[in-house]
């Protein structure tokens, strides 16, 4: 229960998710985190701790640790009844002030279960509460403000900023917490911030992953802080302090306010440049997302992952594209993926290759060879509709059946020879697409607050003032647009939202506060689940401290315990004829070494099924064969499911076709708070779309209704070239109008042929 769990046992937790599991025969996690200049210059101890599921086969499972592109330990993955921590000493040559990068990858094999179902059961899972960095002497003491990316994760994999103001409710502390809370997440690079407002009376926590922010005079400042420098009653300060009472603390002050004004101004002046990571990185950094425009490739190499021999049954790999917010190609085009790769020649006929986008199979390429073949630049098409503004994952997965699977003789789980390879030369290519924004189009608003970032003017913003938590909300909302688009919003917070005005608007409140009309301007009206209106209101007199982020926290732990329940019992359930297998990926080794081996050990004995697959290949690179599914979707307005805690609903505003208004609303301000924090997270965020999505906080489901009719915004240049692939697609889209201009076009063609021979014939 929620009283036995500990906060973070290691001075700096480095995981930034919610929760790591890793499944299947093989699986990877790769990610950056901050060491400031005197931690690198010292040197710690770095902790990986996991528990694994009881099915794994120790002998034959491993997990091996990677730091900043070197290998650096190996383990047995043994532990199925109690969590192994592994304590790796680690020398200051090792490490690099700024970013660095880790990588975690698991070989799992089954204990007994030759096949593929089998492979479901295996899974290692990290305790982030003990893995991370410990320093002697403990946590080192941040000197300043280029220390703020060491700020770091909490053991939820968020970073919670505690905002401390003199009067957090009124509409001029609302507008500072807002910039003030987009322009640290930027210079901290917060992937996923959680943002608590309250006042200067507040205790401050100190654990792992917390950075307070004190914003107000310097009078305020030090009767609610001691310690405060003396430079903040000279001119305009913005200065990162650390002590033991308060941990990281973010100083923006000034004598009087409109000193606190210009500090903050210069404290957003170099939020706006500071980029997650430069182009002159080094490659063994990892990208979130590999951007990706028009016409543009990327290989798997760029993508950071290398070439790789695999002996198991059923392989995956994966990684992430970023897609422009304007990015209009939802249905024609296709993608194309060119594998390059190889299977051996005990890999059965019909084993198969799946593609997918965004967790749906866009297509599937089926291994036909009986002795093996080298996929050399294979294409495989990807359908354009699968794809969506911002970050899209591609998946790569494979089962590979055997004879000896199917016999699965003892020690049959642990093959020794490799069945497949998957080159880092493969390579994905986009043709040229349409870029044209959409309104409404929450996914564009979520991978880069698309449309506000259009126009000069600040996006007004309304926060119903009532609740902290309401407040805090609002501050992880535009947070994490930030942290999304790489820079800030211009906010203005306004009391009240206007209906009839032209400026973009963001409006963050319970239903209760929310009024009919702003309702039915944004659409979100008949998708309000009926329990909603039930609630009671929260006004300011009885609004007690904010709890969303401490409910945030139980709510996590809940689900931690449930994994694990769920875990035990597939542990102590016999494996049937269900799901299993085993896998064995070799360190990663260069792309070309390997395709030469395939091609050598698979031109043995060969004969005349290698000439026919050879043959079989020149055709497909000839002719470009390939599969992709079509598909679109509309939902007239319903209410949402009674387990929805939040929705986010956005439509054009109504005195500007050239802006939105988006609305983001929960039953409470407490689950508003929670819920928005919940949705930040990386594997949510991206899957908001549409013109209406709907969140469950208990199941972390996300729901999303498709905008039936869109208007449309230019963000570029209307060139020939574009209005042509934006015509196609929106053609596509309407096939009914297209077949009726079809029909039109021919009718206008069949007069202007009359006339003119009817003209000629005058003329004879």
């Amino acid at each position: 229960n929620d009283a036995q769990w500990v906060d973070s046992l290691v001075d700096r937790p480095i995981v930034p998710y919610r929760a790591l599991r890793l499944d299947g025969e093989i699986d990877s996690a790769a990610w950056n985190f901050f060491i400031t200049a005197g931690e690198a210059a010292r040197g710690g101890t770095l902790s990986i701790a996991f528990t694994n599921s009881v099915l794994v086969l120790p002998e034959a499972s491993r997990l091996t640790l990677f730091l900043n592109g070197r290998q650096i330990a190996q383990t047995a993955i043994d532990s199925p009844e109690r969590t192994k921590v592994i304590a790796l000493p680690i020398a200051p040559e090792l490490l690099r002030a700024g970013e660095n990068a880790i990588r975690l990858q698991a070989e799992m094999r089954h204990r007994i279960d030759c096949s593929i179902d089998a492979t479901y059961e295996l899974w290692t899972r990290i305790d982030t509460r003990l893995t991370g960095f410990s320093f002697p002497g403990g946590r080192l003491t941040m000197t300043g403000l280029a220390d703020l990316p060491g700020v770091g994760v909490g053991i939820n994999g968020s970073t919670r900023i505690q905002v401390f103001q003199a009067d957090p409710h009124t509409t001029a502390a609302i507008d500072q917490m807002l910039r003030a809370v987009q322009a640290a997440t930027l210079h901290g690079r917060f992937g996923h911030p959680l943002v608590e407002v309250a006042g200067f009376g507040a205790t401050p926590t100190t654990a792992p992953g917390t950075l307070n922010l004190l914003i107000g005079t310097e009078r305020e400042l030090r009767a609610a802080m001691p310690g405060i420098p003396s430079a903040a009653a000279e001119g305009p300060m913005t200065a990162l302090v650390d002590t033991a009472a308060m941990g990281p603390t973010l100083l923006i002050t000034g004598p009087d306010q409109g000193a606190v004004d210009s500090a903050l101004a210069r404290f957003e002046a170099g939020a706006a440049a500071a980029a997650p990571l430069a182009d002159a990185a080094p490659a063994f950094l990892v990208r979130e997302a590999v951007p990706v425009d028009s016409g543009q490739s990327v290989s798997l190499r760029e993508a950071g992952l290398e070439s790789a021999d695999f002996s198991g049954r059923r392989f995956k790999t994966g990684f992430k594209i970023s897609l422009p917010p304007d990015f209009y190609a939802a249905a024609y085009g296709e993608a194309r993926l060119y594998l390059d790769g190889a299977y051996a020649g005990d890999v059965l006929p019909g084993s198969r290759l799946s593609v997918m986008v965004n967790g749906v199979q866009s297509t599937a390429l089926i291994l036909t060879a009986r002795h093996g073949e080298v996929l050399d630049n294979v294409p495989v098409a990807l359908g354009m509709q699968n794809f969506r503004p911002g970050v899209n994952t591609i998946t790569i997965a494979g089962e590979l059946l055997t004879r000896s699977d199917a016999a699965c003789l003892p020690g049959g789980t642990v093959p020794a020879d490799d069945r497949f390879a998957l080159f880092a030369s493969t390579r994905l290519v986009f043709p040229d697409f349409a870029r044209i924004g959409q309104l409404p189009n929450l996914a564009s608003f979520a991978a880069d607050g698309f449309p506000y970032g259009l126009g000069d003017g600040p996006v007004e913003v309304h926060v119903a003032p009532g609740s902290l938590d309401t407040i805090g909300a609002a501050g992880t909302l535009l947070a994490r647009v930030a942290a999304s688009r790489s820079s800030p919003l211009a906010t203005r917070s306004v009391a009240q939202p206007d209906p009839s005005g032209t400026a973009g608007t963001i409006v963050v409140a319970p239903l209760q506060d929310i009024a009919e009309e702003a309702l039915a301007t944004s659409g979100l009206t008949g998708f309000i689940p009926p329990s909603w209106r039930q609630q009671t209101p929260v006004t300011r007199e009885n609004a007690a401290a904010a709890e969303g982020l401490d409910r945030y926290d139980a709510v996590l732990r809940r689900l931690r315990q449930q994994l694990r329940q769920e875990e035990e019992q597939l542990g102590e359930t016999p494996p049937r004829t269900r799901r299993s297998a085993e896998a064995a990926l070799e360190l990663p080794v260069d792309a070309e070494p390997s395709r030469g081996r395939w091609f050598n050990e698979l031109d043995r004995d060969r004969g005349l099924d290698g000439l026919v697959a050879d043959g079989m290949r020149a055709v497909r690179e000839a002719f470009g064969f390939g599969a992709s599914i079509d598909g679109d979707g509309d939902m007239a307005p319903q209410p949402m499911p009674e387990g929805t805690t939040l929705l986010l609903a956005q439509a054009p505003a109504p005195g500007n076709g050239k802006t939105a208004w988006t609305v983001v609303t929960a039953p409470t301000p407490s689950l508003l708070s929670t819920s928005v924090a919940a949705v930040g997270a990386r594997a949510n965020w991206d899957r908001i779309g549409g013109r209406v999505t709907a969140f469950d906080l208990e199941t972390n489901a996300v729901e999303t209704v498709a905008a039936g009719s869109v208007s449309y915004l230019a963000t570029l240049p209307l060139s020939f070239g574009n209005l042509r692939l934006i015509a196609a697609n929106w053609f596509s889209l309407h096939t009914a109008v297209y077949a009726l201009a079809l029909v039109g076009a021919a009718v206008l063609l069949g007069f202007a042929t009359l006339g003119l021979v009817t003209r000629v014939g005058r003329r004879n």
